[in-house]
């Protein structure tokens, strides 16, 4: 009885520190894209200085050191076209968006 108690616990504890987890990283500041066609599995892809972790539609970097104009251009350089981008929150227009696309592979 003393174990299956002690796993409860456990367990509860696991699943409130991920939670915490997710929502700390979410009001972080960083980048995300959704490239025009997904992933059919998990990747790392680096594009100039920056490390995107991609998984199905999306892709996240958590830091870089250019402009988030650059950023765009360079990952669509490396990924292919990108159909949404935001750098710390703010959405790109369709205009900023069709000058990331003009560097896309």
């Amino acid at each position: 009885m003393r174990t299956l108690i002690a796993l409860a616990a456990l367990a509860t504890s696991a699943s409130l520190f991920a939670g915490s987890a997710t929502e700390a990283f979410a009001g972080t500041a960083g980048y995300r894209l959704v490239p025009a066609t997904a992933f059919s599995a998990a990747n790392t892809v680096v594009a100039r200085d920056v490390l995107w972790k991609c998984a199905g539609e999306a892709c996240v970097a958590t830091k870089a050191t250019s402009r988030p104009e650059i950023v765009c251009s360079s990952a669509a350089r490396e990924i292919g076209k990108i159909s949404a981008f935001s750098a710390n929150g703010k959405d790109f227009s369709a205009e900023q968006l069709a000058k990331c696309n003009e560097k896309a592979r």
